[in-house]
């Protein structure tokens, strides 16, 4: 039934919050003063949001581990005023102070030391943000997650977007989009691009208008978003079906492009744009003058040598479901292709040390919490799934004279598989391996395996392992019966499995799966970033 409302409160609302919304754009000279006042105000605005959202909201999980740890409002403000933001954010969370991914998630209930609360994942959105339209989150674990998209934060969240193009020589530059139609993200990107007058002039979609098991709720209400918009004047082109395995059709429209305009600029994911270099390479098309922008899956040397054999340049940035999109943006000076700047005027980023449970893996988990007050989620010291570098350096680029002098490199997950810029949750393809290929195809929870591997090419390949003395007929039934799991899972593995059929991601070896060093079977294998 909350569903359902949510629906129905969406096709109320939505034109009229639009029509406020659309009002003004943003101005390269007001997004500065913006993200300076921000960044001028940081710590204030930190307090700020958790006085409003946690101290004065008595249901937030939050405010019972405050509690627990004996800090209220006042020992906080003279914590951070002594110590400062990111080292009082460090405090805390040895004081308990943190929520764990999998309690972000709703999957398991928060546990400090005698305190106990049984929370969802809508535990944690902020109370004080409307809901304009809704979208699953990100992965697989047997029920999806609603985000709920407010258009003020992504007002909010623009001049960083616009800020990073102008770093990037983006700005006025013809673009093509290559994301998803819904359940994929790309309404929110298509409304914030309209703010800040950056409109695509192509938009491509890998997923097909019926190939989700929920494509008439998804089809209609993306239909509706563009029809909206339209009716605001904003020329959004209507998206075009080309299938993961059919990026000719995108660099050919590049190459085009930069005929008549003299650049371009394509908006993807890292693997979809790996995918448009290679095609480009195979037909003899020189991508001169693009440039691709993206991220979705780690972004390593090899995919961007790749793309830049092609002639194309390449921008990456870091985004998760949790922080409602970007939290870093590439670095032009970075240490290597990985590097971004954490947006400082947004978000606070320590980092802890994690055991992933299952995966004989210790790692310096990073823990994000948000500054904005549109923030749909309330974030202090949330711990996600990723990993990696993060150090203070003064690199010398336009980004770093707005205060961004945290960079975050060499990111990884430790539970997602990651490829063709989708993402899925381990623990349902777990149950997959040890519970539903050996009822079905013999052997038992240790002769099957899933491998994250990168080719020498870039590409990033799902190997099944399956033990040479499990005895299969026919090896194509093992991959159908995997994705047609996916597709009777949550939204976003159903559309991560049409992509993976398209890009044929996954694939079978026959061998004996992998024990690691210490005499640990693990079923899922992810790839690192060294």
């Amino acid at each position: 039934m909350g569903e359902a409302w949510d629906y129905f409160r969406m096709f109320v609302e939505y034109p009229f919050a639009l029509r406020r919304f659309l009002k003004e754009r943003l101005t390269v000279d007001k997004a500065q003063a913006i993200v300076r006042e921000r960044m001028a105000q940081r710590d204030e605005h930190f307090l700020q949001c958790v006085e409003r959202t946690i101290y004065r909201y008595p249901p937030s999980p939050y405010l019972a581990l405050l509690k627990r740890a004996g800090c209220d409002l006042g020992d906080l403000r003279a914590l951070v005023k002594q110590r400062g933001l990111e080292n009082a954010l460090c405090e805390l969370r040895e004081e308990g102070v943190y929520i764990g991914f999998e309690e972000l998630k709703g999957r398991k209930p928060i546990v400090r030391n005698g305190l106990e609360l049984d929370t969802n994942a809508h535990s944690f959105d902020n109370p004080f943000t409307s809901r304009h339209f809704s979208l699953p989150s990100s992965g697989s674990t047997g029920r999806a997650v609603t985000v709920g998209v407010n258009l003020e934060n992504i007002g909010a969240r623009m001049p960083d977007h616009l800020l990073l193009r102008k770093a990037q020589g983006l700005l006025g530059m013809p673009t093509i989009f290559w994301f998803g139609i819904l359940p994929d993200f790309t309404s929110s990107t298509l409304i914030g691009n309209e703010y800040i007058n950056s409109r695509p002039r192509m938009w491509f979609s890998q997923i097909g208008w019926r190939d989700s098991k929920r494509w008439l709720k998804y089809d209609v209400a993306q239909l509706y978003i563009l029809l909206g918009l339209q009716m605001m004047g904003a020329q959004v082109p209507f998206p075009r079906i080309v299938r993961v395995d059919e990026a000719l059709v995108i660099a050919q429209e590049l190459v085009k492009m930069v005929r008549t305009e003299g650049r371009c600029h394509l908006h993807t994911h890292i693997s979809r744009g790996l995918r448009v270099a290679i095609a480009a390479r195979e037909a003899g098309l020189d991508l001169k003058g693009v440039t691709i922008h993206g991220g979705g899956e780690p972004i390593t040397a090899a995919k961007v040598r790749a793309i830049k054999e092609s002639g194309a340049r390449f921008w990456g940035s870091y985004s998760t479901t949790e922080t409602d999109g970007m939290l870093g943006a590439a670095c032009i000076n970075g240490v290597d292709p990985s590097d971004v700047h954490l947006l400082k005027d947004m978000f606070a980023l320590v980092t802890f040390p994690h055991e992933v449970e299952g995966f004989d893996l210790r790692v310096p988990a990073f823990h994000v919490t948000s500054l904005l007050p549109t923030a749909p989620k309330v974030l202090l010291n949330a711990q996600l799934d990723d990993y990696g570098i993060v150090e203070e350096r003064e690199c010398g680029c336009e980004l770093a004279s707005y205060g961004f002098t945290t960079h975050l490199h060499k990111i990884s997950s430790y539970s997602k598989l990651t490829g063709e810029g989708v993402t899925l949750i381990g623990t349902e393809l777990v149950r997959v391996l040890e519970e539903v290929l050996p009822t079905r195809f013999g052997g038992g929870p240790l002769d099957y395996q899933i491998a994250e591997e990168e080719e020498a090419g870039g590409l990033t390949r799902l190997s099944l392992i399956i033990h040479p003395r499990v005895k299969i007929q026919d090896e194509r039934a093992v991959i159908a019966c995997v994705l047609t799991e996916l597709r009777n899972s949550s939204a976003m593995a159903d559309a991560a499995q049409v992509t993976w059929r398209d890009a044929d991601t996954l694939r079978i070896v026959r061998k004996e799966p992998i024990w690691t060093g210490r005499g640990k079977f693990m079923p899922l294998h992810l790839a690192r970033t060294e």
